[in-house]
């Protein structure tokens, strides 16, 4: 073999190692699709938190004594478990599990509200509309900080009663 010959065959084998190469590395998914990001992270409001009275408002009142709000990942969606004490000492636990998926969930354990539907506005914003007996009785905007360590809540609600409530949370737990 001539020495222009084999000068072009390294040529040919050095240039097709480095379009296999280059065509790996094309095929490689995105450092963002590898990692994708944790529930937590997608879903701010994952966790345990606390009702933060001095930084509320309850309109009318009374306020209650405390209330803790928990939320979890489930296959349907996100879990929400609220226990209230009530100002009178009365304990309370409404349950429902939503999605973002524009379907309405059913709650359990509250005397004014049957139905909740979640829109997601945002990574850190969702609004929800409730409802009882199929009308619609409330709206409620709920937004995580940005350091995702307070949660509010502002609650409108036309039924049973007129209700304009802002409540503000203290992460507990993770």
């Amino acid at each position: 073999m001539s020495r222009l010959s084999r000068t072009f065959s390294v040529v040919a084998v050095v240039a097709t190692l480095q379009l296999g190469a280059a065509a790996q590395q094309r095929s490689s998914p995105p450092e963002t699709e590898s990692n994708p990001p944790t529930v937590q992270e997608q879903e701010l409001v994952l966790g345990a938190w606390e009702l933060d009275l001095s930084r509320s408002t309850f309109s009318p009142g009374p306020p209650p004594l405390g209330e803790i709000r928990s939320y979890q990942e489930e296959h349907e969606g996100i879990k929400a478990v609220i226990i209230t004490t009530n100002a009178d000492g009365s304990k309370g636990r409404m349950e429902y599990v939503a999605g973002f998926n524009d379907i309405t969930a059913a709650v359990t354990g509250s005397s004014q509200t049957d139905a909740i539907r979640l829109r997601k506005v945002d990574p850190y914003t969702a609004e929800s509309q409730m409802s009882f007996n199929g009308q619609l009785v409330g709206r409620a905007r709920r937004a995580v900080s940005r350091d995702a360590q307070t949660l509010t809540i502002t609650l409108d609600r036309t039924a049973p009663t007129a209700v304009h409530n802002v409540y503000v949370y203290k992460r507990v737990g993770p």
